[in-house]
């Protein structure tokens, strides 16, 4: 009886192995607000996810349906002796970010389906809203529905169209010497046809285009009709110094329907990108864009549609949901009340994350990854729960300083509902007002693993061996870096007329060969911001026109431009770093020279876990795991029986170099491979590139898809780290919230990777709420005032100094930082 009181208060973890964690025992004490710390990589997510949430979650599955326990093994347990006094868990994990282009905030939240019970049954309608009598049901409202999609455009808003500003960009110039980019390049086969046309037409090709003949202009771009033309045409051949030569006749489709063709028979997402400069999309003309049906277009409640509601801020919408409470009849109150209040809640809480400035329809696509980390996170706490563990990993990431009070608000209403709130969190700020504390460590990777103390904030703070106590005593070292002059003899890129989402700005200069660092509250449209940026540069580097940005100047002196973003870097387990970062072509190259390999007559492509008919576990095709078709349940990725999980037949794992195995190389960390690969170089810097950027403690082989965020961004900030030392010319790199979910000890590595790019001649521009790494930018662009319509607008720039002495929320927390006192006070 004892025992179970016990674990009644706490959660017991016996033997957790899971992971990197070294054996670990723990209590967890439940109704509290736990944190969970310690350096990038020291375990904490191992334990409070990959230990504690999956196990939950199995033994939910397992008590739903036979058919499931099947398939779990012990193989695919968390590895750990025991768990006492666990319960339901819900979790959010940065790792597995929705980034579906039909999601949308109200998809995730769940907002959308009380919508669609609210307008399908409280109107009143009669049998002229174009339905069967008047009945509604909640497919009228969803776009995606047989019911609820415009029959013109089938639920999609609009088409992509060719745009002849997007083809003739510059008509200043002769068509075939920069005045298109469409035909810059070999693009389709009609370019062969346009001499030919011009010859028929007596039409000299190097004039300027727009002094050239109007006809000729219009059938360049829309055809020649039924009239046909004769051209002959020399096709290079792929494998041969020679060419081939054929004559055809036929019409002139125009470059117009050509790009439209060509878009349409692009068979994947990264072709058709290939044609998307040259097109935009037009809205339906049937329903305006929306994409909905003539019913939900008709029906309105509280004087807005369905369509015109999810288009208005999140805050409009909960004062719109109000007045429809007011307005409520007695007869509909039964139906309304209950909808309303949930709803109600629910918006609440996205307004105390700091997202009341999103729209209901805004597409995932478009959200920084705070934005969405913190979208998820409303969908699970709106639930009215009690008695539930909430696993949240980094639910501060992507915050203002201004919004984390709000947070913490949520948490401990949480708490005091009766649940149990688990932080996997970096911020001392947030971890200093948590009612428990686990620091992981003592480093990361294979160097941690332990629990190093579990207390209080001020048991913590105590521990000499903890580096989270040093930044909650405030006893850290503060992030070092020395600015670089900006002055009369700073080049500089200026963009003008600049329009996305909320941002409405005549003129942005940025310092060309210095960090610049974009800030401001939560929603002031600092990503959508630094979005245009690149589009402005990318345009400039193709000769296109970015819908975005009006005219860009400065940018001639960049040879490449780097979205450095949070997008996973692959879909399945196969991706992982070594294959993102091009190391693992080394790898197997090294195997495959081997002279254990030579002797099998076997090469490095047949170390490939990609490549069929090679080295590979055809049983699991190289995954080293299995996906299982858990009917009505989601699909559960189990380790594969055949190869237990190595990706590798038998006979490739006979072949070692330097003594290890193909699938012992990927066990490696990027800090092990480092010491164990000093050799060849080209393997050696791409190596030490990840480990610059914080990466140390990642296995090579580790899935892409248990990546976070952050750590994919990483990834692709050290193979840009390597272009640019590799590149004979500047570029852009422009990065969205890098520091997200870094431990402050390891953001000096990510200050220390820009100044790395600056060495090598690049400009670097990042939009980051972090105030040590805004302050010790070159130069400071400050969104704002407030979030949503409310911000947009450039309220300072200039060095920090100057923008600290600004009247903006940002320059007040430069104030605090730099007389060191604590960001969200005392």
């Amino acid at each position: 009886m004892r025992d179970a009181a016990r674990h009644a208060e706490t959660i017991d973890v016996v033997g957790a192995r899971t992971n990197n964690l070294r054996n670990v025992g723990l209590s967890i004490p439940k109704g509290h607000v736990v944190a969970f710390t310690g350096v990038s990589g020291s375990g904490k997510t191992s334990l409070a996810i990959d230990t504690l949430h999956n196990e939950a979650q199995l033994r939910y599955l397992e008590g739903l349906s036979p058919f499931v326990r099947q398939y779990i093994t012990q193989r695919n347990r968390p590895k750990v002796d025991r768990i006492l006094g666990l319960g339901a868990t819900l979790a959010v994990d940065q790792r597995r970010l929705n980034r579906n282009p039909r999601s949308t905030v109200a998809t995730i939240t769940g907002i959308d389906g009380h919508l669609g019970l609210l307008y399908s049954r409280l109107p009143v309608i009669g049998s002229d809203a174009g339905t069967m009598g008047g009945c509604l049901s909640t497919a009228h409202f969803d776009r995606h529905s047989p019911e609820g999609s415009c029959a013109g455009c089938h639920g999609v808003g609009g088409r992509w169209q060719a745009q002849e500003d997007l083809i003739i960009t510059h008509p200043e110039l002769p068509l075939f010497d920069g005045a298109s980019p469409w035909f810059a390049k070999w693009r389709s086969g009609e370019h062969a046809f346009v001499p030919a046309l011009a010859e028929k037409r007596g039409v000299d090709l190097s004039r300027p285009w727009r002094e050239l003949p109007g006809e000729f202009r219009h059938q360049v771009l829309h055809g020649t009709g039924d009239e046909k033309i004769e051209a002959t045409v020399d096709m290079p051949n792929k494998n041969e110094s020679a060419s081939w030569t054929y004559t055809s006749t036929q019409p002139l489709r125009g470059a117009l329907a050509e790009v439209e063709r060509v878009f349409g028979n692009a068979g994947t997402p990264s072709a058709k990108q290939r044609y998307l400069p040259y097109m935009r999309k037009v809205p339906c003309d049937i329903c305006d864009g929306s994409g909905y049906a003539e019913v939900a277009r008709f029906v309105a409640l509280g004087g807005l549609t369905y369509p015109q509601l999810l288009e208005v801020e999140v805050r409009v919408v909960r004062s719109w949901a109000e007045n429809v409470a007011g307005e409520l009849s007695r007869s509909r109150r039964e139906v309304g009340e209950p909808l309303l209040r949930d709803l109600s809640r629910r918006l609440g809480i996205l307004d105390r994350l700091g997202l009341a400035h999103l729209q209901l329809s805004r597409g995932v696509t478009t959200l920084s990854g705070g934005e969405l980390q913190r979208t998820r996170l409303a969908a699970q706490l709106s639930t009215e729960l009690s008695g539930i563990i909430f696993v949240l990993d980094e639910p501060g990431a992507g915050l203002h300083p201004a919004d984390k009070a709000h947070l913490l608000d949520i948490a401990r209403d949480l708490r005091a509902a009766g649940n149990t709130v688990l932080l996997v969190e970096h911020d001392p700020e947030l971890i200093a007002r948590a009612d428990w504390v686990v620091d992981m460590g003592p480093g990361a990777g294979r160097l941690g693993g332990e629990v190093l103390v579990a207390g209080t904030p001020d048991e913590v703070a105590r521990h000499p061996a903890s580096l989270t106590g040093r930044y909650l005593s405030g006893n850290a070292p503060r992030l070092r870096r020395e600015r670089r002059p900006v002055g009369d003899d700073t080049d500089w890129m200026e963009l003008h007329g600049l329009s996305a989402h909320n941002v409405n700005v005549n003129r942005v200069s940025l310092p060309v060969g210095r960090l610049t660092c974009l800030t401001g509250v939560s929603g002031s449209g600092k990503s959508s911001l630094l979005g245009v940026i690149a589009a402005g540069a990318q345009a400039v580097l193709s000769g296109a026109v970015a819908d975005t940005v009006r005219s860009v100047t400065g940018a001639a002196g960049f040879n490449w431009v780097a979205v450095v973003d949070q997008e996973p870097l692959g879909r399945t387990p196969r991706s992982n770093p070594a294959t993102y970062s091009k190391a693992f072509d080394i790898i197997r190259k090294l195997f495959g020279g081997t002279e254990e390999a030579r002797s099998r007559g076997i090469g490095a492509p047949w170390f490939s876990f990609n490549t069929a008919h090679g080295g590979r576990c055809e049983s699991c095709t190289g995954y080293g795991r299995t996906l299982v078709d858990m009917h009505y349940l989601p699909d559960v990725w189990v380790v594969c029986g055949e190869c237990e999980g190595r990706r590798y037949k038998p006979e490739a794992l006979e072949v070692t170099y330097e003594g290890m195995t193909i699938d012992e190389v990927l066990k490696l960390t990027v800090a092990e491979a480092v010491e164990r690969f000093p050799r060849p170089r080209q393997l050696a810097e791409t190596l030490e590139a990840l480990d610059r950027v914080g990466l140390g403690y990642l296995q090579l082989g580790q899935s892409a898809t248990e990546l976070s965020g952050g750590e994919a961004q990483r990834l692709k900030l050290a193979s840009t780290i390597q272009r640019g030392a590799a590149s004979r010319g500047g570029g852009l790199v422009v990065l969205d919230e890098p520091v997200s979910g870094l431990h402050p000890s390891d953001i000096q590595r990510m200050v220390d990777a820009f100044d790395v790019l600056l060495d090598s001649g690049n400009t670097v521009v990042v939009a980051e709420h972090d105030i040590p790494v805004a302050a010790s930018a070159d130069w400071v662009i400050d969104l704002g005032p407030g979030a949503g319509p409310d911000g947009g607008d450039i309220v300072a720039e200039g060095t920090p100094d100057t923008v600290a002495g600004a009247d903006t929320p940002t320059a007040g927390f430069f104030r605090r930082y730099a007389a060191g006192l604590p960001l969200l006070g005392e």
